[in-house]
């Protein structure tokens, strides 16, 4: 069996159609419009707050949306929001995934594998070799699936305190 067909165009738009399934095509693009900004914000307020951090607020003004080196992106799915990544431009050679998440009525669908593999694809075309995620507890094993380790990873900072780092050199 053949596996995923992963392709980029010039937009910074990267594609992932299965070989199983050829009605379902995803896209993983920088956010574009005042409604993939409500998307981006709704799912990761109840995917990842509401859900994991419930303690902690959700500000969608924070400055490390808009960052320059930090690069907001939405996975669609058929043209349909479904999840959510900011990629950080770490430094020349790293780049950490944040904030990770799938809309909550779709989670549990394969959906995460998809937007890693369309992450980890436009890290390469950022141009760096380094993926650091600090990953919630629930979610370890599934990176640890995917080929990242817990170790040292430097990053922007220290490791938050309910988070465990994990990384992969691609």
């Amino acid at each position: 069996m053949m596996g995923p067909t992963v392709s980029a165009c010039t937009l910074g738009v990267l594609h992932w159609q299965p070989m199983t399934d050829a009605r379902e095509h995803y896209a993983l693009r920088p956010v574009r419009s005042p409604q993939e900004w409500r998307a981006y914000h709704a799912i990761r307020r109840a995917a990842i707050f509401a859900a994991l951090l419930p303690g902690q607020t959700y500000d969608d003004r924070h400055p490390d949306e808009h960052a320059p080196d930090n690069r907001p992106h939405v996975l669609l799915r058929d043209g349909e929001v479904v999840g959510t990544v900011r990629i950080d431009l770490i430094d020349a050679t790293q780049a950490g995934l944040r904030l990770i998440g799938i809309r909550p009525d779709l989670q549990r669908q394969g959906l995460g594998a998809v937007l890693l593999e369309l992450a980890e694809q436009a890290v390469r075309g950022f141009g760096r070799t380094d993926v650091i995620i600090n990953a919630h507890p629930t979610s370890l094993a599934f990176y640890l699936a995917n080929g990242y380790a817990e170790g040292d990873w430097p990053d922007k900072g220290p490791v938050p305190p309910t988070l465990i780092r994990v990384g992969k050199r691609l």
